[in-house]
């Protein structure tokens, strides 16, 4: 057990470490960040082939080259580094960098269910892959009846969980009376109604929409359950994408050339959202949670709604940290963030992946862990780009491949798609769909299903299980099991 620890902690410095090297190049233009992250990880890929070392070995080795370097030439010599050694990765047999091999001595987080029995109850409405709801399970709380109108929803839970009662269909089909009886259960007596009503309105990408539009009416038939089964507490979580929103879309043509209506301004949809759940009588809060604070491999944004029935006189809660990404957190009760490599390593049924397409196929071999398409080669930059060569903005996800000592960015349904591609550090495809299972935190023996595409959807807008499982435990023990 010693040596286990040990081997935690030193990995973890090495992770601080590595940040801290990055960190020194972020927002510097030419070589930043990104090219920095591509540059340690060719590093350490040259260094396990050609010494046959483990990856940890070699991080901390290519961690020694390149902060030696930057104290002694500085930036200018770590880009003139760069240049050099990702040459010599090119040339590399990169077909020989196996996980089982190299990466076997990071510590692994694939686990079996940890399930804790407990008589709480959950009404969970828009179930999805059932992340909010397995947290909460997880936690001690029943979950006494699931609703949602995707067939992959409803498929999911049946391999997972038969014996909770599911209802199939859009929730404006079901009244509160219908959902309490499949429950068990009367008004009043529910502990925590979950949900995440669907908020294609609210998306920061696409047309975005009034309140009034049909699709935004799953959030005023969550609010109806919720003020008819008066439930202890309700859990609502969102895409941050919610909180700059309009209620009124405006065309970018329009936009500083006249003064806009209050429907109209950014933020106007999430004050609609507040005024309403305030009409519920409940005592609401909300609160941006990022998952990777709280034990999940993943950098993952959500907003988070908790709302308390008044007659309990309490406060909403909300979980605190365990995991940060500060450096000083090695010497405090904070853990570094999770990684790739904690997350991936020991994964042996990988229930599938949709191969890239051959047109971009032939481009990624271009980039090394931690890269996108800024380490194409320059001659095919516009080939591998096209139209998007010339766009504005980062463009961060396209010809992505991730690195295995950072948490992974937050997931997408079309890992891919040239303009989201989430490609293991090591073999040229995307991520298979047990390994967004392990980054969304689900158990190794969650049953999977449904189709490759239907699970990386389902499991891609997932709430990462111990985000999930963090905010049940704060609900738990600061508002429902400790009375006034």
């Amino acid at each position: 057990m010693g040596e286990a620890i040990a081997r935690l902690l030193y990995y973890d410095s090495l992770k601080l470490r590595a940040w801290s090297f990055m960190g020194r190049f972020d927002g510097r233009a030419g070589f930043g960040l990104g090219d920095a992250r591509a540059y340690l990880s060719a590093l350490v890929d040259i260094t396990i082939l050609e010494q046959n070392v483990d990856y940890v070995t070699a991080l901390a080795e290519a961690l020694e080259h390149a902060e030696a370097l930057y104290r002694s030439r500085g930036y200018a010599g770590v880009v003139d580094d760069y240049r050099l050694t990702y040459k010599r990765w090119l040339e590399l047999d990169r077909s020989k960098l196996a996980t089982d091999k190299y990466l076997s001595v990071i510590p692994q987080l694939g686990a079996k269910e940890d399930k804790v029995e407990g008589e709480l109850t959950v009404i969970s409405l828009f179930t999805g892959a059932y992340g909010l709801d397995l947290g909460f399970e997880l936690a001690g709380f029943r979950v006494a009846v699931a609703l949602d109108i995707s067939e992959e929803s409803y498929m999911n839970l049946r391999a997972n969980r038969p014996k909770i009662p599911f209802l199939l269909g859009d929730i404006k089909g079901f009244s509160t009376a219908d959902i309490l009886k499949e429950a068990g259960l009367r008004p009043g007596e529910v502990d925590i109604i979950t949900g995440g009503p669907p908020c294609q309105p609210f998306s920061p990408a696409g047309k975005r929409q009034s309140l009034k539009d049909p699709r935004a009416a799953p959030l005023m038939d969550f609010i109806r359950v919720v003020r008819e089964a008066r439930p202890k507490v309700f859990v609502m979580e969102e895409v941050p994408g919610i909180l700059s929103a309009r209620v009124r879309h405006v065309p970018i043509r329009e936009r500083g050339k006249r003064p806009l209506t209050p429907d109209e301004e950014p933020g106007s949809a999430w004050r609609v959202v507040l005024e309403e759940l305030g009409k519920t009588g409940y005592r609401v809060a909300w609160k941006v949670l990022n998952a990777a604070d709280y034990g999940t491999p993943q950098v993952r944004e959500r907003v988070i709604i908790i709302g308390v029935r008044p007659d309990l006189k309490r406060l909403p809660a909300f979980p605190e940290p365990t995991h940060s990404k500060e450096p000083a957190v090695l010497f405090g009760v904070l853990r570094p963030w999770l990684t790739i490599a904690e997350a991936l390593v020991g994964i042996r049924d990988h229930a599938g992946f949709t191969p890239l397409p051959p047109k971009y196929a032939r481009y990624i071999g271009y980039v090394p862990p931690g890269g996108n398409w800024r380490q194409i080669p320059d001659e095919l930059k516009s080939e591998a780009m096209n139209a998007a060569y010339h766009a504005s903005g980062g463009r961060m996800g396209f010809y992505r491949r991730l690195t295995w000592f950072e948490p992974s960015p937050t997931l997408v349904t079309s890992p891919t798609m040239k303009a989201t591609m989430m490609i293991h550090p090591w073999e040229d495809r995307p991520l298979s769909v047990r390994e967004y299972l392990r980054l969304q935190g689900f158990p190794d023996d969650w049953r999977v299903v449904v189709s490759v595409q239907s699970a990386y959807r389902l499991f891609g807008e997932a709430v990462p299980v111990p985000l999930a499982r963090a905010i049940a435990g704060a609900i738990r023990d600061r508002i429902l099991t400790n009375p006034p």
